[in-house]
């Protein structure tokens, strides 16, 4: 039986639905813009008693997080950009501890350019905090985002739960701003609270899956910014990383599309979610 959405005239079959919603976004005749300018200017309200959550990530075509380990094997010279635009418009940048030790984290660099110059208009500390998640403080000491930190600048604020070991909070009291958020799992709900105290209207999560699966699961994403990298790199579903990376969503989550940027094969999306 025929689709009711085909007509057959003849030897020819044609397709009837859905031709008015179908818009070619590339190749197009549209203006330049300046993709740091575009995300800056985006508007980002916080909710009552949390800030507004961004998550940012970069994908292959097939869905990969990371080439060898790492997420710099996928980006471009705009994702870079956007990357930069995002950092630079947020209070703190959220991050897991698999990530940090995966991807060398240093404490966030000052901005540049019109970033530098809105912050400083706004009257906001010159660059975002950093806000590590774990739960096991299994976190070097010695690692560059607490060797390099500014003194000048917030320690890093770690947050854990009651039940990480002693030892590892001991050694990280010195060099960290350590905050208990739940008995054995990072609550992230109460984190969140505790950054909307002291200040934080946006913050920005740059992973990793399993942090990204945590934050979507309990309601507390508002944005998600995907950089699609004109890549494959296969594995995903045997052992590679997705956005997510955890059990089946108790509800599949919508996303309303709001703009798609593009250079050099990079798609840059902007959802909110629903």
């Amino acid at each position: 039986m025929w689709n009711s959405r085909w007509t057959t005239t003849g030897l020819s079959t044609a397709w009837t639905g859905y031709r008015h919603a179908v818009r070619i976004l590339h190749p197009s005749d549209g203006p330049e813009v300046d993709p740091v300018e575009a995300y800056l200017d985006d508007d980002r309200p916080a909710p009552p008693g949390r800030p507004w959550v961004v998550v940012n990530m970069v994908a292959s075509m097939d869905g990969a997080t990371t080439v060898a380990g790492r997420s710099g094997g996928l980006g471009g010279t705009g994702d870079r950009h956007v990357f930069q635009a995002l950092r630079g418009l947020s209070d703190m940048v959220l991050v897991g501890a698999r990530t940090v030790r995966a991807e060398g984290y240093r404490p966030p660099q000052d901005p540049a350019g019109p970033v530098a110059s809105r912050r400083a208009a706004e009257g906001r500390a010159p660059r975002p905090r950093l806000v590590v998640v774990s739960g096991s403080l299994d976190l070097d000491p010695t690692l560059p985002l607490f060797a390099e930190n500014d003194p000048g600048d917030p320690a890093p604020l770690v947050a854990t739960v009651s039940s990480s070991p002693a030892d590892r909070r001991a050694a990280l009291e010195p060099l960290a701003e350590l905050v208990v958020c739940g008995e054995t799992l990072v609550d992230l709900t109460g984190l969140l609270a505790t950054l909307n105290d002291i200040g934080a209207r946006t913050v920005l999560c740059e992973g990793g899956p399993h942090l990204n699966h945590q934050l979507f699961a309990a309601g507390l994403v508002d944005e998600l910014c995907l950089s699609i990298s004109p890549m494959l790199v296969g594995g995903v579903g045997l052992g590679g990383r997705g956005l997510l990376d955890g059990p089946s969503l108790a509800v599949p989550i919508r996303l309303g599309l709001h703009r798609v940027l593009s250079e050099d094969g990079f798609l840059f999306c902007r959802y909110l979610v629903s």
